[in-house]
């Protein structure tokens, strides 16, 4: 299977996390200040209701915690959570929701009791990670630093000095934040992560890293920012344009800086700090829950990747109201994880005066994609047009709107615009990998190729080189440069199942190919039996050399891994595969799925001609499979 645009992997590797919690402890009822009778609990502030479905009923019950989190209802989060908390449910879950709620609302007593009562108690990780924030919203700060400290040993580096900072900063005293943020950095290694796979254990810890430290050194730049210190500010705010090249936040704010005006974002109260806290912690978690199921091997499910990280994240977004950038991150998660309604309802809280208007507009775009209203999809990228001034990325991610609802005619104009505001050579390349990818996709591979050939030469990233070969591969007239272009990835890194799988999936477009290909893609495999990718590419060699029923158990694995964002490739060769074993109702029914999942003009045109008429070009000859020796063999395919 081809890589999609600009893919990247993420190594895995073990990591262990003290967010655990065990011990069990009594709780004694927490008096239920502003109690409904129709709940049955308190009824949570006004800002953790704003994502509740519309006339929602009160009694209204979901099966799990991600049923609600699809629906972004962190309303019944908390109205659950105070209920789990009085019955004593040892789910962490529970406690992070009865906590925001009572510290947003000044029941402070009621706060301490949730911690007290929760897994661990008042000297477990929990209570290690919030209590700091309680005892600052009770106005000591100075004893809440000391709380940070007693607890810092529970998370990674730089989050406790994140933790001691955001209690200044919400206190107002911004010499001591802006000390805690100064030495932080000079612990911290900003160096930004390549753009190719890690292959050191520095590389790695970069990578996991990344999104971390540039969080950490924006905070840095703020603080910075309002006591008017020009320099280390401006000094700050460039490293996190390392990370972020493209970061509205950062160029607005440098933008103010250079006019004399405050950050855009409002300063720190204890619950906003207490909401930027819980967004630290979300990525921190959803990471460490991440590579746990990479390092276990464990096949993707729907869903969210991190429950606990998930809670954390839409809490954080509403208590720190002017989090716009995670607002957009939460729900474009939720759309991810198939919450249609609550991805919309997170994307409607952004304002329209918001720095993040235009990437609110591009949000809702996707959401009216997955409902199927082209119409509106179009709308709202017409909107993010017409508001996205210079910001080319907005210009071109609109493009990219129209070419997946089926008009090139106005994606191409939109690249070309994008094109004209770009002169960086990265920000050039990927304008042209994305009008290269709609050429592609509108059945014109002559000006695909045209435009990756110059992508190229204005970057030669791994990312381009990556689209380079996917471009390329389906170009007779190119064939052969995109396979030398996949040799040349794959030498820098041949323990790449990304590498792997680009250059094998070249190979076995031309029969002079198929042998090489097989044998890379089964070495692929080998490293990446989660990898849907390498498991169709492999998959479609069997069904190249013949062998029917191996590509079918190989290729039905495949799309199973990929349930989450159907995939019209995968479907197409399932389809193909149920022809050759004689099951045609199936084939044509999988071939309509594949339909559905949007193909490019030349797959569309030739799956509906195999709905129509059937595979009329002769199966493939089974043939004798190369041998294939490796190190360590993956598990049997019967077992697939």
């Amino acid at each position: 299977m081809r890589w999609a645009l600009l893919a990247a992997s993420v190594a895995a590797a073990a990591i262990t996390a003290n967010v655990a919690f065990a011990q069990e402890v009594k709780r004694e009822p927490a008096s239920q200040q502003g109690a409904s009778e129709e709940s049955g609990g308190v009824t949570p502030v006004a800002a953790l209701r704003t994502t509740a479905p519309p006339n929602a009923a009160a009694n209204r019950t979901y099966e799990t915690p991600d049923a609600a989190l699809l629906e972004a209802d962190v309303d019944y989060l908390v109205r659950e959570g105070h209920r789990a908390v009085s019955r004593n449910d040892q789910d962490g879950l529970w406690y992070a929701a009865a906590f925001a709620d009572d510290l947003a609302a000044g029941r402070y007593t009621e706060a301490r009791n949730v911690l007290r009562d929760a897994p661990g108690g008042l000297n477990g990780a929990f209570a290690d990670m919030f209590e700091p924030f309680l005892i600052a919203a009770e106005g000591n700060v100075n004893r809440a630093v000391e709380r940070v400290d007693s607890g810092g040993d529970n998370l990674p580096a730089p989050l406790p000095e994140v933790a001691r900072a955001l209690l200044f900063e919400a206190a107002g005293r911004l010499p001591e934040a802006a000390a805690v943020y100064a030495l932080m950095i000079e612990r911290l290694d900003t160096t930004p992560p390549g753009d190719a796979e890690p292959q050191t254990s520095e590389e790695f810890d970069r990578m996991l890293g990344a999104a971390r430290t540039s969080h950490a050194v924006y905070r840095a730049a703020l603080v910075s920012h309002r006591l008017g210190r020009t320099e280390e500010a401006r000094r700050y705010y460039t490293i996190v344009r390392g990370y972020e090249p493209r970061s509205i936040a950062v160029n607005a704010n440098l933008a103010r800086l250079n006019a004399g005006q405050p950050p855009f974002e409002q300063p720190l109260t204890a619950v906003s700090a207490t909401g930027r806290w819980m967004l630290f912690l979300s990525e921190f978690l959803t990471q460490a829950e991440t590579l746990t199921a990479l390092v276990a091997q464990r096949d993707p499910a729907q869903g969210y990747a991190s429950t606990s990280g998930s809670v954390m994240l839409q809490i954080g977004s509403l208590l720190a109201t002017d989090s716009d950038d995670w607002r957009l991150y939460a729900a474009q998660q939720t759309l991810d994880a198939g919450g249609i309604n609550g991805a919309q309802r997170i994307i409607d809280q952004i304002p329209a005066t918001s720095p993040y208007a235009p990437d609110a507009e591009i949000v809702r775009a996707s959401i009216q994609i997955e409902r199927g209203n082209d119409a509106d999809a179009a709308a709202a990228a017409d909107r993010a047009l017409a508001i996205a001034g210079d910001r080319w990325a907005i210009i071109a991610s609109v493009g990219d709107v129209y070419r997946r609802i089926g008009h090139p005619d106005r994606a191409i104009p939109a690249f070309d615009r994008a094109l004209t505001l770009t002169q960086d050579g990265k920000d050039r390349a990927d304008v042209l990998g994305w009008r290269a990818y709609a050429h592609r996709f509108s059945g014109n591979l002559a000006a695909a190729t045209a435009d990756m050939r110059a992508a190229y030469e204005a970057d030669p990233s791994v990312d381009t080189r990556l689209l380079y070969v996917t471009i390329l591969m389906d170009d007779p007239a190119a064939w052969n440069d995109g396979i030398a272009m996949a040799r040349s990835l794959f030498a820098e890194q041949p323990d790449s199942v990304m590498r792997l799988n680009a250059l094998g999936y070249a190979l076995i477009q031309r029969p002079q190919g198929l042998e090489e290909g097989y044998r890379l893609l089964w070495r692929g495999f080998n490293y990446g039996q989660t990898d849907y990718a390498v498991i169709d590419s492999l998959g479609w060699a069997y069904y190249l050399y013949g062998h029917f029923d191996q590509a079918r158990a190989l290729i039905e694995r495949a799309n199973d891994l990929s349930a989450n964002d159907p995939n019209s490739e995968i479907l197409d060769h399932l389809g193909d595969v149920y022809w050759r074993l004689n099951r045609r109702d199936d084939a044509r029914a999988t071939w309509r799925r594949a339909l559905e999942a949007r193909p490019d003009a030349i797959r569309r045109r030739d799956i509906e001609q195999k709905i129509a008429r059937g595979l009329t070009a002769p199966a493939p000859r089974q043939q004798q499979l190369p041998q294939v020796s490796l190190p360590e063999g993956p598990a049997q395919r019967d077992d697939l």
